[in-house]
C-alpha cells in the first residue's frame, strides 16, 4: 500500500511541477517551452487557467487547431470564466471568421461585462465582420509585424489588432480627447461636435457613442441622447454606463417601469454600484414604493457614505436626482437616522415638513428617530406640527 501511495505523492508534485514550470515559461512568453510543460500535466489534472493558458500557447506558436481545442476544454471545466471565450475569438478573428469571434466575445462579456480587453476586442471583431474586405486589406499589411494579429498579451487575455485604417483610428482618438476636453470644461456643444466627428471615422466604439449621448443630455436633447445610448448599447449589449443612462432618460420621461428595467439590468453587472442603487431608490421613490425605496438607499449608503452628495453629472454614469416630496424627505430622514447622521436626519424631516408632510404620530413612532428625541431641533419641528404658525 505504502509503495502506491509514494508513487501518487511523487506524481502529484510531478504534475504541480509541470504546471509551475509551464507558467514559468508562459509568463517569459517563452510559449514553445510553455507547451511542452503543460502537456505533461495529464488532461483530468488540468484546470481552467491551464487550459487557457495552454490555448494561448498553442495559439501564440501557431497550432490553431491544439489552441481551439484547449479554449473548447477550458470553457467546459470553467464555464463561468471569460479568458477562454476571449481567447477563442482571438484565434477566429485570426483565422478572419470574424462573426465566430463577435459570438465569443460576447459570451466572453455576458461573463465580464465591464473587462475593457473584452469591450475593445468586442469593437474590432464588428468591425470586422461588417467590414471584412477592408478588413483581411489592412491585415494583409500588418502581418509581417503581427503575424497572429495579436496586439498584446494581457494576463491571460489576447488583445487582438484592430483592423480600421490607422489614420482613421488616430483622428479618432484626436476628436475623442477634444471631445473629452470640451466636456469637462461643460462645452457641451463643442463636445458634441467632437464626438460625432470621432464616430464619423469609427463608429464601432461604444465608448464614445455613450459620452455622445451624455453630451446631448447635458443639453437637455433627450431624443438625441436615447439614440446615442441604444447605439452604445447594439454595439455592446452589456455596456453598463449606456444602459444605466438609458434608464435615466426613461426616469425623466416618467417611465419609471421602464428605466427600473434599464438600472436592474444595470444592477446586475455590477451590483454594488452605488450610483445604480441611487437610480434604483430614486424610481422606486418615484413610484411610491417607499419602504423598498428606504431599502435601497440604506444599502447604497452602507457602500458608500457620500453617495448623497452626489448628483448626476461628471463620469459615465449617471445619478438621477431624487424629486422633491414629502413622503421621500421623511424615509431619507429615517435613512440617515440609521446612518446616524442625525443633522442630515433632522434637515430632511424639517424639508419633509415643508413639503407638506403633516403626520406628527408617525414622526414620534418611528424608532429610527428615537436616537435624538432629546434634540432641541427636533422638538422645535413637532412643536411647530403641533401649533402651525
Amino acid at each position: 500500500m505504502r509503495p502506491v501511495l509514494l508513487i501518487l505523492f511523487l506524481s502529484s508534485i510531478n504534475l504541480y511541477g509541470q504546471a509551475t514550470t509551464g507558467n514559468e515559461f508562459y509568463e517569459k512568453t517563452q510559449y514553445l517551452d510553455a507547451v511542452t510543460a503543460y502537456e505533461q500535466v495529464l488532461p483530468p489534472d488540468r484546470d481552467g487557467t491551464l487550459l487557457n493558458r495552454l490555448g494561448v500557447s498553442y495559439h501564440m506558436v501557431n497550432r490553431p487547431r491544439e489552441a481551439e481545442a484547449a479554449f473548447k476544454a477550458a470553457m467546459r471545466v470553467a464555464p463561468q470564466e471569460s479568458a477562454a471565450y476571449n481567447n477563442l475569438a482571438a484565434l477566429y478573428y485570426f483565422q478572419q471568421k470574424y462573426g465566430n469571434a463577435e459570438r465569443e466575445l460576447r459570451r466572453a462579456l455576458e461573463r465580464a461585462p465591464e473587462n475593457t480587453v473584452l469591450r475593445r476586442n468586442l469593437r474590432a471583431a464588428k468591425f470586422a465582420r461588417e467590414n471584412s474586405k477592408k478588413a483581411n486589406d489592412i491585415a494583409a499589411g500588418v502581418v509581417n509585424e503581427k503575424p497572429l494579429l495579436v496586439q498584446q498579451r494581457l494576463n491571460d487575455l489576447l488583445e487582438v489588432v484592430l483592423l480600421l485604417p490607422p489614420t482613421d483610428v488616430q483622428q479618432a482618438t484626436l476628436h475623442e480627447i477634444r471631445g473629452d476636453t470640451f466636456f469637462a470644461r461643460k462645452l457641451f456643444d463643442d463636445a458634441i461636435i467632437e464626438y460625432r466627428r470621432a464616430i464619423g471615422l469609427d463608429r464601432y466604439n461604444a465608448s464614445v457613442a455613450n459620452r455622445l449621448g451624455l453630451a446631448y443630455h447635458q443639453n437637455q436633447k433627450l431624443k438625441e441622447a436615447e439614440q446615442q445610448y441604444r447605439q452604445a448599447m447594439k454595439l455592446n449589449p452589456f455596456y453598463l454606463e449606456a444602459i444605466n443612462n438609458l434608464g435615466s432618460i426613461e426616469y425623466a420621461a416618467g417611465r419609471f417601469d421602464r428605466a427600473m428595467d434599464q438600472y436592474r439590468k444595470a444592477l446586475k453587472i455590477r451590483p454594488d454600484s452605488p450610483t445604480v442603487l441611487m437610480n434604483i431608490g430614486a424610481c422606486l421613490f418615484a413610484m411610491e414604493r417607499y419602504d423598498e425605496g428606504y431599502l435601497i438607499y440604506q444599502r447604497a449608503l452602507q457602500i458608500d457614505p457620500k453617495s448623497f452628495e452626489r448628483t448626476s453629472s461628471a463620469g459615465t454614469l449617471i445619478q438621477t436626482t431624487q424629486r422633491n416630496e414629502s413622503m421621500m424627505s421623511f424615509y431619507l430622514a429615517k435613512v440617515f437616522a440609521g446612518s446616524g447622521d442625525t443633522d442630515r436626519a433632522i434637515s430632511y424631516l424639517y424639508k419633509a415638513v415643508e413639503e407638506g408632510f403633516k403626520d406628527i404620530e408617525k414622526i414620534r413612532a418611528e424608532p429610527s428617530f428615537a436616537v435624538f428625541a432629546a434634540d432641541e431641533r427636533f422638538a422645535k419641528l413637532l412643536e411647530s406640527l403641533v401649533t402651525p404658525g
